[in-house]
């Protein structure tokens, strides 16, 4: 199996290169060309990263598994169950509880950005978490005929609603964070501050249980990692 992984920020894509060294990892607007730069031999894309929580009790830092995946219009598609099966087993192994379910993705920004949105999408889809890469995996992996995953951790839950610095236009082209946007946003509201550092401390905490659950199920990432290419 020869695998390549989609993530959206720098941040994700450094904490999945050092659990899974060897994995062509893409990120940022990469999303938009995947037909070109994924290779033709791959037959398993996975989407790895961060996500939003929708479900009561899904806390910082849970590992999420999609078992559905749904879009705005309804349309479903289904990750290899055999691959979330090996990924559960490998991450509970490990000692890590991954949830699996329902899971939205649409490619369109700011849908779940507050509690109330957040739960309005649960209570219409079930889905468990929201990510803004998992529908183009599905989509090239359904072009292609080739297996697809997801694979995410929480790093903001079904509570929360995010500041205004924490959404619009804070992602730059390659998915890291637009200062200049967000020093403007802190000038004009600076009570956003201290939201700002919990939700800079949940992202330290998504991305080491990320980085954590990759690593536990690194072989089942294929032979793109060196250890496992003999």
């Amino acid at each position: 199996m020869r695998t390549v992984i989609l993530c959206g920020m720098p941040e994700e894509k450094a904490v999945l290169a050092k659990a899974l060294p060897g994995i062509l990892i893409l990120s940022g607007t990469d999303k938009l060309n995947l037909p070109t730069l994924v290779p033709a031999d791959c037959t398993m894309i996975v989407s790895a990263g961060l996500c939003g929580g929708l479900a009561p009790g899904l806390g910082i830092g849970a590992i999420v598994l999609a078992m559905r995946l749904l879009d705005q219009a309804g349309k479903v598609d289904v990750p290899d169950p055999a691959w979330v099966m090996n990924v559960a087993r490998a991450c509970a192994t490990a000692g890590i509880t991954a949830a699996q379910g329902a899971y939205y993705s649409s490619g369109i920004l700011d849908q779940a950005d507050t509690a109330p949105q957040r739960a309005v999408m649960f209570k219409s889809t079930g889905a468990r978490a929201i990510d803004d890469e998992s529908r183009y995996v599905a989509a090239l992996a359904a072009q292609r005929q080739i297996s697809f995953g997801v694979l995410r951790s929480v790093s903001d839950d079904w509570t929360e609603t995010l500041p205004l610095a924490a959404t619009g236009a804070i992602m730059n082209k390659d998915g890291s964070a637009n200062i200049d946007y967000l020093l403007a946003s802190l000038a004009k509201q600076p009570g956003q501050i201290p939201q700002l550092l919990k939700i800079a401390a949940d992202f330290k905490t998504s991305l080491d249980t990320l980085g954590a659950a990759a690593a536990a199920c690194r072989a089942d990432f294929g032979d793109f990692l060196p250890q496992l290419a003999a």
